[in-house]
């Protein structure tokens, strides 16, 4: 029986046979079943679209934005002006974007010019109130050298004037010149530097002080050993205490900078008529002084800070301080004090200094001396008890805000040159 059976696979396929065979009589019989069609195509042809071509992705500007930091400067820097060689110091593209300042000078006498940048920073919390840095590079080197980092360089427009290169020691070979700032929640205090080269390395040799506040300008007049250097600042707000512009003048000597002068400009506050008035007394120049003292008291056109700034009436203790002064000064010059003394006890409104003179009285009588006079007025001046802290009242009494600390103690009111 097995032998006679088809396989699965073979009789599958003569099923498939017999079927195409009866398909395609159908399809011959007098056109009783019509020939399938073949299927159509559109005969539209398809457009070929081109490829589209993508532009290469434009070069990043290092300019693109005031740097945050020193090293985006140096970055952009070098990105801009390329290796070592001959460079355009101070290209258009960097002072419009950065509003860089440049320079140009021989500062390491090699006969190469070489080129410093003074570029801004945008540090919201910079020590400085117009943050920025100083870079310089010479001709014969690819490196920047880096001054007044973290943003300590100064970009106002007295940081901008005072920024160059020019001979300023009289050596060979140019200084680099920037203003460098520190500010505190009250006011910036600024410093003239002057970065010499000596061979080996980096020298300043600007003011060796500690700088002006509220600078306002910085000038340089002449050049080389016989320059001079003018800044002029320190004018603040009125909550600092009474302040003016005050000018200080440097000259070269000894290898820096050295202050030379200082020049005030005319008290607007009576403060600073008694303490142009102490300066003379100081000097020992009494004469002067009892001139000076007089003319401050009464004079109204001269301000009253404690009285602006809400703290009461100071007049009165500086004119009766004034008052206490011209009595030690007559005395000091050799001449009968007693006139001044009573004037002092007369017409004095405050009484600390009323009866100062009349303790300066006593002691002046009875040893005959002015430093006995002194002597005598000091200890009043330094007395404390349960009810009285006489020091402490004083200090109160010459506390003019902090652009005039320290203030007077109990122990300056009577002390001679």
């Amino acid at each position: 029986m097995g032998g006679r059976r088809v396989p699965r696979e073979k009789a599958l396929s003569a099923l498939v046979s017999v079927a195409l065979l009866a398909l395609s009589g159908c399809r011959a019989e007098g056109g009783r079943a019509e020939a399938t069609p073949p299927a159509t195509t559109d005969a539209t042809p398809t457009a070929t679209l081109p490829t589209p071509t993508v532009a290469p992705s434009p070069t990043p500007d290092p300019l693109a934005r005031i740097p945050a930091s020193a090293a985006e400067a140096r970055n952009g820097l070098q990105s801009l002006l390329g290796p070592a060689g001959p460079f355009d110091a101070c290209p258009p593209h960097l002072r419009h974007s950065w509003n860089a300042s440049c320079a140009s000078a021989d500062v390491d006498n090699d006969g190469l010019p070489d080129a410093a940048w003074l570029i801004p920073l945008r540090i919201p919390a910079a020590p400085g109130a117009a943050p920025a840095v100083v870079f310089l590079r010479t001709g014969r080197s690819e490196k920047f050298e880096e001054f007044a980092g973290g943003g300590l360089a100064d970009a106002s427009p007295a940081g901008e004037a005072i920024f160059g290169m020019a001979d300023r020691d009289g050596l060979p070979g140019a200084e680099l010149t920037y203003l460098a700032s520190n500010c505190s929640a009250a006011v910036c205090t600024s410093t003239v530097r002057v970065q010499t080269w000596d061979g080996t390395a980096w020298r300043d040799i600007g003011p060796g002080d500690d700088g002006v506040p509220a600078l306002n300008a910085a000038v340089f007049q002449g050049a080389g050993r016989s320059s001079r250097l003018t800044v002029s600042g320190g004018k603040l707000d009125i909550a600092a205490g009474p302040t003016r512009l005050t000018m200080r003048t440097y000259e070269f000597a000894a290898g820096r900078y050295r202050l030379v002068q200082t020049e005030h400009a005319l008290p607007e506050y009576l403060y600073h008529a008694v303490v142009d008035a102490d300066a003379l007394f100081a000097a020992g120049k009494f004469e002067q002084a009892i001139t000076a003292y007089r003319g401050l008291i009464g004079d109204e056109t001269l301000k009253d800070w404690k009285k602006e700034s809400g703290q009461g009436e100071g007049r009165h203790a500086l004119e009766g301080y004034a008052r206490f002064r011209i009595a030690v000064a007559t005395a000091a010059l050799g001449l009968d004090p007693t006139e001044a003394i009573d004037a002092a006890i007369r017409d004095g409104k405050e009484v600390v200094f009323t009866i100062a003179a009349q303790e300066f009285r006593r002691g002046f009588q009875e040893h005959g001396t002015v430093l006995a006079g002194c002597a005598a007025a000091t200890r009043y001046l330094g007395t404390v008890s349960g009810t009285a802290d006489t020091p402490a009242y004083i200090a109160r009494l010459f506390n003019y805000g902090y652009a005039n600390q320290p203030g007077k103690t109990y122990q300056d009111i009577c002390r001679l040159p």
